[in-house]
Formats: structure tokens, sequence, C-alpha cells
């Protein structure tokens, strides 16, 4: 069926989709392809092209309103006949005096009106609607828009934390299962679902780029890093005496500030914040019987003023009861009356407050293992670290074994090595040896680095392109994220084999998919082989002890010792030591307390999780999006990568305002979320992206796509009928019905499942095809569709009609 010039007749009524302001119009004259309309409202007489896509027929109905020319008001057409309109007030009157109203918003008139939008416009509404329900995917919704692979632990964690109002949480996992993603996830749904608007994270300053990326590039959350400088430029902006932390409703600061400024901690309480976030909070240290440590006293006041609070330690309830109790005592002060009754409660077995989480590696399984990778000296290096003295360090087969295994990884394609020294003057050698060495560049970060330029260094090394080593002091242990390296090369041995565990877990994370390789080197003997022998007995190199800091801390006084009377001949107590870490980690193991955090993650919980997760929510949102912006005039372009586009809110677009976004706007980015997770430059279209959030809010609150004439050719079935759209709750319900009235739920299946073969049709053509049906009588369409959706509204009584359509079925 093609299409063709629609028939307009003289005295036909008519209306602008385009021009509303113009009212209702009467074809006055027909002169082959060009009709002659008068607008009364306007007053105006205007020459359009009779196949003009904007031009919708105004055809009367019964129940129409109408406006009868001479006389004020409106009246209600009752029937149509051969003599005449007959009107609900009794009267018949000529149909070339009657004036339908502009049809209105609701989709009932708008279809019985012929008032109908492109199907493809009514399709992605369809889809959009059916969208906006699966990616609730059963409460995970607001978490998955984030640029992150699904670790079931984690969404775990993040949904039990944010099922509690308000929301008051440790995270206590061990050390590389993920407490930053879990943080990130809560306070993204905090912020996300309006159950909070201010929200501050202190975290150490090393840290405080890494969580603005992390926020940012993975969750789609825009703060402010508030340092010295963004806080004197509020003043310059603002004035003395105004609070920093009103004009910044999202802030990141750095823990060191609120120690080094007393005045910056009453500010934020008195700016108010609704969610706080405090990362490496076993920082915040308070003795018994003590006010607390400087990092305490600045953050104590802050826990006690926001609503929602977040904690972050690595540290467990087994290494560090007084520390855990003080932390619960910051998130729930009414929990105990005492750490003495908390001990108690310990020793009962009582369950800890619902607010603890503490997913162990155990608890998950399928971590990469750690690979020892010694290295053995046939001379011992003249220093632990380098001493800048050029003949002696020249001499180091440190530096010269590094260089020659640097071109072996690199043509090999393993290279990414992350390369650890104790002393910053170490560092500054080791850079300048290797560059002239290889002749190739080499990161670094360290603790004198700003944190802008530091988090610069660390995206530069992880390039595919970028630098192959990467040279860190102990700056780069803690908190910092290297998993994406192939091996570490532990250059010296610090005396406290904490900060070793702490270099090392700065590869073994869970989202990594290789073996750790952790290089090191063994001098042929003297007390540095000592204390190597010593890392290995206890099993430094191939198992994690994170959580045995005190075990640790006995093991780092112990080599103190044994270095001071090294020279006397006084060698290290290896077995002992090594004895007094088996019986630590035993009890590690055993995790006495473990069971107290209710409702902890279990391994079994991972299927149930991720079956919420929409196996084809990626392909959906795909689809609604690259529609949408299609629909809009939007540019759209595939790039290469998996469902990589670029769009752009270009000058051409038929739409002048998108919530949230900004005219000009461009985003290159992927729907697929591994593609996303490889590369972290691309955008994430996913829940909580600007452009995403805005085509979803555009389709809530605009009419496009909720009339429509839908063709959908070979189904095997020929049949016509209405289709109706409704909202049900948070999802939709979709009905259909024959012109007889008959409930056909067949057709909407039918419609539904062949979004594909969905074509439009026109009006003109439409009426074209019920004359046809009604063997040459113009039927009355606008009525029919009055009553059928008269029935289906009363029976879907308090359900929101968000579109209706007629469809037509063909074999």
């Amino acid at each position: 069926m093609g299409t063709h010039v629609p028939v307009f007749r003289e005295n036909d009524k008519l209306f602008h989709k385009f021009n509303p302001d113009l009212g209702p119009g009467r074809v006055e004259k027909v002169d082959g392809r060009r009709i002659v309309v008068f607008f009364p409202l306007t007053e105006s007489h205007l020459t359009l092209a009779a196949d003009d896509k904007a031009l919708r027929p105004l055809p009367l109905g019964a129940g129409q309103k109408a406006r009868l020319e001479g006389e004020e008001g409106e009246v209600v057409v009752d029937a149509i006949s051969p003599s005449g309109v007959l009107l609900a007030d009794g009267r018949t009157v000529d149909p070339v005096l009657l004036w339908p109203l502009a049809p209105p918003d609701d989709p009932v008139e708008r279809l019985a009106a012929l008032q109908t939008d492109r199907a493809a416009a009514f399709r992605n509404r369809l889809d959009g609607l059916r969208l906006s329900e699966i990616r609730q995917a059963a409460g995970l919704g607001s978490f998955l828009g984030g640029r992150i692979t699904l670790f079931p632990h984690q969404l775990d964690v993040a949904e039990r934390a944010t099922a509690a109002d308000p929301v008051r949480w440790l995270l206590a996992d061990e050390v590389g299962l993920g407490k930053t993603i879990e943080a990130c996830l809560i306070l993204s749904r905090l912020l996300r679902t309006d159950r909070a608007d201010r929200a501050l994270v202190v975290a150490p300053a090393t840290l405080t780029v890494q969580w603005l990326g992390e926020l940012y590039r993975k969750f789609h959350q825009t703060f402010v890093l508030l340092d010295r400088k963004r806080r004197e430029d509020v003043v310059k902006d603002h004035g003395e005496g105004f609070n920093p932390f009103e004009a910044h409703r999202h802030a990141i600061v750095a823990l060191e500030e609120f120690i080094e400024d007393p005045a910056l901690s009453k500010q934020a309480v008195a700016a108010g914040f609704q969610v706080l976030v405090v990362d490496e909070a076993h920082r915040l240290e308070r003795a018994k019987g003590d006010a607390g440590s400087d990092a305490y006293r600045a953050i104590a006041p802050l826990t006690r003023i926001a609503r929602h609070v977040l904690l972050l330690s690595a540290t467990p309830l087994e290494a560090d009861a007084h520390g855990f109790f003080r932390l619960l005592e910051l998130l729930r002060p009414d929990a105990y009356t005492s750490e003495d009754a908390f001990l108690e409660a310990l020793e009962r077995g009582e369950p800890l407050p619902p607010c603890t989480s503490a997913t162990r590696r155990v608890d998950i399984g399928g971590l990469q293992p750690r690979v020892p990778a010694p290295v053995d000296l046939e001379e011992a290096p003249a220093a632990a670290g380098l001493t800048g003295d050029e003949k002696e360090d020249a001499a180091d087969p440190r530096v010269a074994w590094i260089a020659r295994q640097d071109e072996i990884w690199r043509a090999g394609g393993t290279a990414k090595t992350l390369v650890f020294v104790h002393e910053r003057a170490t560092l500054s050698v080791l850079k300048e040896r290797l560059e002239s060495a290889t002749r190739k560049r080499v990161a670094i970060f360290h603790e004198e680095l700003t944190p802008e330029r530091g988090d610069v260094e660390v995206a530069e090394f992880r390039r595919p392109d970028g630098p192959s080593i990467l040279i860190s002091t102990e700056a780069g242990g803690e908190g910092r994220n290297f998993e994406f390296c192939r091996r570490l090369v532990l250059f010296d041995l610090p005396r406290d084999p904490a900060a070793v565990e702490q270099r090392i877990g700065r590869l073994d994370r869970i989202n990594r998919s290789m073996p750790v390789e952790i290089v090191y080197f063994r001098p042929p003997g003297g007390f540095e082989r000592e204390v190597v022998d010593l890392y290995e007995r206890i099993g430094l190199f191939t198992s994690p002890l994170g959580g045995l800091e005190r075990s640790l801390s006995d093991v780092e006084a112990a080599i103190r010792r044994a270095e001071r009377f090294a020279k006397a001949g006084k060698a290290l107590p290896i077995e002992a030591l090594a004895e007094e870490m088996r019986r630590a980690a035993d009890a590690r193991q055993k995790a006495v307390y473990h069971h107290l955090h209710q409702d902890g993650y279990a391994p079994e919980k991972a299927d149930q999780i991720l079956a919420r997760v929409p196996a084809d929510l990626d392909a959906r949102m795909e689809r609604f999006v690259l529609d949408a912006s299609d629909l809009h005039g939007f540019e759209t372009a595939e790039r290469a990568g998996k469902s990589t586009w670029y769009v752009e809110f270009g000058a051409d677009a038929l739409v002048e305002h998108l919530p949230g976004v900004a005219g000009g706007a461009r985003w290159l980015g992927t729907f697929d979320r591994d593609e996303a997770v490889r590369k972290e430059d691309l955008d994430f279209f996913a829940s909580g992206h600007a452009l995403v959030e805005g085509l979803f809010r555009e389709l809530e609150d605009g009419a496009r796509g909720r009339t429509g004439l839908l063709l959908i050719e070979k189904t095997g079935v020929s049949a016509a009928g209405l289709l109706y759209v409704f909202r049900r709750g948070t999802g939709i319900e979709v009905a259909a019905t024959g012109f007889d009235g008959s409930p056909r739920p067949e057709f909407a299946e039918l419609i539904l499942g062949r979004g594909a073969s969905i074509r439009g049709i026109r009006p003109e053509n439409w009426l074209e095809i019920l004359r046809k049906a009604a063997g040459g009588r113009t039927p009355d369409w606008a009525s029919l569709v009055r009553r059928l959706s008269r029935r289906m509204l009363a029976e879907r009584k308090g359900r929101k009609l968000e579109a209706v359509a007629a469809f037509r079925l063909m074999r």
C-alpha cells in the first residue's frame, strides 16, 4: 500500500500538528496538490501542500466537543446522520458550521482525531517504558549503571546497606575485595534516589583524586576536590566568611586538611551533609579514656550531624576489637553502653548491630594466586636502596636486571611492571638509571607529587602505549589500584612486613585476571638474606596476610631488634616468628567473630543475585537510546569497538532542550559493560548517564509516541484493533481489543514480539482502509475509538494510560 496525496475536500476540518496556535482550519479550496485553508482563530488564509505531513484531519464523531459558528461556548456531538449533525442539546446542524476543538494531550482524543505520532516514536516509547521496568532489576537497578564488573558480594552489601534508613555502615572487607566500589554503589544510590542531596567524602590526600575519578568515571557522579586552592577561590567569589561547603554540594576533602585546619570541621558541620564517607577509617583512633587523635576529633562531629555515614576499613574485628568498637561507636552510639559491654557481647556470641560487612577472600573464592619470582643475586647490593653514588649504584645488580628484563617483557607483550622502593631518593636515582639504560620514559608516584599529578602519572602508566615501568614509594601502597600490572618488583624489602603486604595488595585484587607475579631479590647472605628467608617462611609472598597487623607488628619489632645486634652475630628467630604467624593465620581463618556480622555474604548467594541482572539489559538500552536520539535529530555514528557510538546533540536537532543535557553536548561511548570497563576513556551509556537519564525524563514528561497507527505485516493473521499501554506501579501493562470490543491478548503479544516489522500508516490512508472495510461508507472513527476506550479505561481504573495505537495485522 503506497502513500498518496490525502483526500482533503472542501469544508473538511484539519489541524496543523506543528503550529497548534493556528487552531482548527477549514479547507476552502482544493487546487490539485495544494489546498487553501482558513484558520478562524488567527483569521488567516494559508496555501498549503495537500501532502504536508503536519496536516491532520479533524473528523467529527459522537462524544466530541466542538464550537458552533456564531455561538459562544462548546457543544457536544451526539450523532452523525445524512441530514446533519445531531447535538446533545437536541439540535441538528450543518456540519460545515461545526468546528471540532483541537485535540488535547489525552492519547485517546488524539487518536480519535487521528493526530498520531510516527510508528518509530510509538515503538520507542513502548521500548522505553518496558526498559524503565527492566532496568530496576528487582531492586539492583541503580547499581547496574556503574562502569564496574558485577561482583555479587559488592551488590549484596550495597543492597543490604541501602535497605536501612538511615544508612550507617562499616565496610570492613579484606583488602582487595572492592570496599571503594561498595561505598560508591551505596553513595550513588542515595544521591540518585533523592535520599540525600549533599555529600562529603573524606580520604587520605593520596586517594582524593582517585575518589574523584572513581565517582565520575564509574558512577556518573560529579564531585569537587575542595582543596586549599578551591577554598581560596570560593572566598574570592563569595567574600570572606563564606562557607566553602555551601558552594559545593558534592565535595571531597583530604583527611590531612581536616587535621591541619580545625576550622574546616566546624564549617562542614555548619553546612551540613546528608552523606559522609570516610576512607581508611582506622585512622580515626581513640584510646580508652582519651579524647581521640586529631583525625578522630576532626571527623567525629561530622558523623553526628550526617544522616548517612559510611566508614571504610580493612582492619577486621579479630585483629583490633578496640578499634572496631570505636568505629561502631561513631555509627551506632546507641548500640552499646560501653566498650566493656561490647566485649562482653562478643564473648556471649551476640550478633553485631546490622550495620557491618566483612567479606573475606575465602567467602568468594576464585581470586588469582600469588606467584613468587625470586631473583638470586651473586653479590649483595651496597645498600637496601640506591645511594646516589654513581660508582656504587652502577654496580647494583638489581638495576641492571630490571633494565634487561624490561626489554624482554616488552618484547613478549608482558610489560606493565610496578617497582616499589622505600626511599624517595632511591626513586629518583632508579628512574634516571632505568631511563638511561632503556631509553624509555619511566613513570613515578610518590608523596611529594600533587594528587592531580599523581593521577596523571598512573593514568599514563595504565595506557597500553604508556610507560612500561612505574616506580613508587610507599605512597602508592595505600588505596591505589594497579590490578592491571603484570608484576610487582620489590626493589628493596621494608623491615615492616605489613608494608610489603600493602605493596602486594595493590595488584592482588578481586578484578585481576592473571596471577600476581612478585619479584624480589635474594642476596647470597647477610642480614638482608635473613629478612628474605623470614618473609618466605611466613608466606608473605604466597598468601594474603591482611588482618594480621598485630602479628606482623611483632615480626617488625623482631626484625628491628635483630638488625641492631646483627653485627654481633645474633640471627633472626625465623622459626619462632613463623610459628607465631601460623597461629595468627589459623586464628584468622577460624574467624571467631565473623559469624556475628548479620546476614553476611556467602557464596551460595552469588547465582541468586546475578540472576536478577537482565541478560539483555545493555542491548535494550542501546536500542532505546539510539532510536530516541534519531527521533530527536541527534547525530549518531557507529565507531570501532563493541557497541560503541558517537552521539551529538547538534544544531540540527529537532528539540531545543533535553532534561539535564545542554545543547551541543557530545559523547563517545559504549553500551557494553565489559567494553566500558576495559576502556575508561569511553562514556558508559547506562543508568545514571546524562544522555540516558535525559531521554527517560523526556519520555516521562513529553508527548512523543503516545499515539500511533501501526501496520504489522507477515503475522499470519488478518485483523485490526486498538493497542493500549498502561502504567502499572513501576511497570507497564499492554492490552489489545478488536474493533468488535473483544479482548485480544494474543494480538498484544504478537505486536510486542515483532518490533522490527512495525511500520506506520498515514491518517488519510488509515481512513481509506476503514472506508474500504465499510464498503465505501465513511465510518465514525472518533466514536469508535472513544467507545472502545471507555470500556478499556473502566476495566483498568486507577492505572495511567501511557499510549494508545490503532493497528492492522496482515498475513
